[in-house]
């Protein structure tokens, strides 16, 4: 019985971590995910680094982006979020 009061901060402080850190991030990646998915032709975006860019083709998992002054090919995961 001692042992398991002794450890029942330790068992505290992970749950107050998981819901301070896991949940919030899961959500965010959701959000990410399902606006990634809904993108479509003509779209303006923002990519990780700080492109903006309109989406002029979409493939599986990559994504064309038409720039001033050309193209450049980028994965859907490096779109950002707002």
């Amino acid at each position: 019985m001692n042992d398991l009061i002794a450890l029942l901060p330790l068992i505290f402080v992970f749950i107050i971590f998981y819901v301070i850190l896991y949940i919030p991030q899961r959500r965010r990646q959701k959000k990410h995910k399902s606006y990634v998915n809904s993108l479509k032709i003509g779209d303006n975006v923002i990519t990780d680094s700080g492109i903006l860019g309109r989406v002029v083709s979409i493939k599986d998992d990559k994504v064309t982006l038409v720039l001033k002054k050309g193209e450049i090919e980028i994965l859907k995961n490096n779109i950002s979020f707002k």
